[in-house]
């Protein structure tokens, strides 16, 4: 029996033997990858494995599906010294799934897989425009971001022309012999070697051109901005410029801006210089005429008003003025300084009577309303349209300030001292002040706010922290400031007449006392004399910065809500109302040195416009006023706080 069970063992034994000889080495020794990365091509992918130290493979099987049905599968094998593959003729923007297995003697060893999107790499050009010239047209693009790339192609229709641009840094070219009048469209692609990008349009007219841009009938003193054409001037890259204005004036700026100061034909010549030296010039013949008129009665499109305490503010182009009206509502009026027409009117159903207008830097025109029965803060956009509108706690009669970091700050007769974003209108803060009457606002060169009341002057940062309180003084309505250094001057009621701040601490340097009623619009002089007047009365004062007497003067017509403005060459311009006069008056003594008859009441402040004329809101029968207009040749002093809100923009905002 045991021979039998001896006997058995020894066959199974050489039985297994003879098996192990016959079979290949066990599955571990078929190494697979020991990593496999995909990056994405333009209609292709490019596979990059690593393989473990040990493996020994004869090939690599690379195999790929999708699941979409536009994209076929596939296979490809590569010798074994090969640590990557790039898989061609792929579906853009089509999902893949690819696997690599190392093939052995023995067999394949398992997958390693991964997936990767191919896309199309073939960028386009960008930001394609196209300027017309004189049977030329100069295209101007951005390059791809690519250097795969090898030219550029432009097709030029009508006619299909063709134009092949090998130097691939080019980011412009004048496609020329084109026919004047004609529409042409040109389609840019860029060639690369899997095929052409999608393609860039553009279309211009080419025709007769000239070699500056600038309107060619301009109005004495109205400021053009001159630009040469780059169309006309191609004879290389422009180093500099030059321009010959032809009324003595030159300049050196790229676009400079210029005004005309007779009447007459102009020809402007500019030179210029290209980058290898050479030159080129060109002219243009300006035609300047004289002012288109004198006299606007506030009616258009059935809105009407009459003008007291506001003066005429300007866009920051100079090109538009904006008046606002009381009685019998609130209008603001846009006017055309060149051609005195109505370019719009923003209605506003309560009368304004103060509280603007303020122009931002921007263009944005800011209305504060006497009235808190409707919303009575209005943002305005250049083209007449609502920006926003706000309701605050009472009416407005103080003028608003602007302040540089753009917060608008408003007084009302509440005697709240708001701050507003300008953006939308939102309150940033709020702060009641004492008094029954919110007076006059005004801002520093620091950014600090100051705040009149018919109690006291208050002073904020800000962020509305309280830097000092004066009490005890009662700041007129419907008023405003004037900063001049470290000092504020604040026009008083009741005969109290002007008083002197220091704005460091809030204390009182000097008062200077008037003999009639309220006193209004302080405005400085470059020297430092304060000039104000008295409502009701017939007097303007000059006050020296030390508080002592320059000069008091009688114009003998009543002066009502009126405010002055001062020009370059020492002449304080004012109106009356009484009488119906504009006085130009002497700084130096104040003698009479300007008259001129308005024909209607003027109850407001003056201004003196960038075109050097003088303007004013007046009151005329039915309640209908006019904006007249005077030609005095004169510029407004800007070195000092000359006019009402301290600029022709009405910011009250020193600078």
């Amino acid at each position: 029996m045991k021979k039998i069970i001896y006997s058995l063992l020894f066959v199974i034994t050489a039985v297994c033997a003879a098996c192990d000889e016959e079979l290949p080495k066990a599955s571990f020794d078929l190494y697979e990858l020991k990593t496999l990365t995909a990056t994405a091509g333009d209609m292709n992918v490019a596979l990059s494995w690593e393989a473990y130290p040990d493996a020994r493979p004869d090939e690599y099987l690379i195999s790929w599906t999708s699941g979409s049905s536009g994209a076929e599968r596939g296979q490809m094998t590569v010798e074994a010294e090969a640590s990557g593959a790039t898989v061609s003729d792929l579906v853009n923007d089509v999902a893949y799934t690819f696997s690599v297995q190392p093939r052995y003697t023995g067999g394949l060893a398992s997958k390693r897989s991964t997936s990767c999107t191919p896309k199309n790499a073939r960028y386009p050009v960008t930001g394609l425009t196209a300027s017309a010239g004189d049977k030329k047209v100069r295209l101007r693009w951005t390059k791809p971001a690519s250097e795969r790339f090898t030219n550029y192609q432009i097709t030029v229709s009508p006619g299909n022309q063709v134009i092949k641009l090998d130097d691939t840094t080019l980011e412009e070219y004048m496609v020329e012999g084109l026919t004047n009048d004609q529409e042409y469209k040109f389609d840019v692609v860029c060639i690369y070697p899997m095929g052409n990008s999608v393609s860039a349009e553009a279309v211009a007219t080419p025709g007769i051109i000239y070699p500056v841009a600038v309107n060619t009938e301009l109005v004495v003193w109205e400021s053009a901005v001159f630009a040469y054409n780059d169309m006309y001037f191609t004879g290389g890259n422009v180093k500099s410029v030059s321009w010959d204005f032809g009324d003595g004036a030159a300049s050196a700026e790229t676009t400079p801006s210029h005004a005309f100061a007779a009447t007459g034909t102009y020809t402007v010549t500019i030179t210029v210089t290209y980058t290898n030296n050479t030159t080129e010039s060109g002219s243009v013949e300006i035609n300047v005429v004289g002012y288109k008129w004198d006299s606007m009665s506030l009616n258009f499109n059935g809105l009407t008003g009459y003008v007291k305490t506001s003066n005429p503010v300007f866009s920051p182009d100079g090109k538009t003025m904006y008046i606002p009206t009381s009685t019998p509502a609130g209008h603001l009026f846009a006017l055309d300084v060149v051609s005195g027409e109505f370019k719009w009117v923003f209605s506003i159903d309560k009368i304004t009577y103060g509280g603007g207008a303020l122009v931002g830097p921007d263009g944005t025109i800011y209305q504060c309303v006497r009235d808190a029965s409707i919303k009575n803060v209005y943002a305005i956009n250049p083209n007449g349209t609502q920006k926003w509108s706000l309701q605050l706690d009472g009416p407005i009669g103080a003028f608003p300030a602007l302040s540089a970091d753009g917060v608008l700050y408003c007084l009302t007769n509440k005697s709240t001292l708001y701050a507003l974003d300008v953006a939308n209108g939102a309150i940033k803060w709020q702060q009641s002040l004492d008094g029954t009457t919110g007076s006059a606002v005004a801002i520093d060169r620091n950014g600090h706010i100051y705040a009149g009341t018919s109690e006291a002057i208050y002073a904020f940062s800000a962020n509305k922290e309280e830097l000092w309180k004066l009490s005890g003084v009662n700041v007129t309505e419907q008023g405003t400031f004037a900063l001049n250094g470290n000092t504020l001057y604040a026009t008083l009621k009741s005969k109290a007449g002007l008083v002197a701040v220091d704005i460091t601490n809030g204390t009182k340097k000097w008062t200077y006392p008037t003999t009639g009623g309220d006193a209004y619009f302080p405005i400085v002089d470059k020297k430092g004399v304060v000039y104000f007047t008295e409502k009701g009365s017939q007097t303007v004062y000059a006050v020296d910065a030390d508080g002592s007497k320059v000069w008091v003067k009688k114009v003998n017509n009543n002066l009502n809500y009126s405010g002055a403005a001062l020009s370059t060459d020492g002449v304080l311009y004012i109106g009356t109302q009484s009488n119906n006069k504009i006085f130009g008056l002497n700084t130096a003594d104040g003698s009479t040195v300007y008259e001129e008859s308005v024909g209607q009441q003027v109850m407001a402040s003056v201004s003196i416009g960038p075109d050097k004329r003088l303007y004013c809101g007046t009151i005329g029968a039915s309640n209908i006023g006019s904006i007249k207009a005077f030609d005095i040749n004169k510029t407004l002093e800007t070195d000092s706080w000359s006019i009402r809100g301290g600029d022709i923009q009405g910011t009250n905002r020193q600078k």
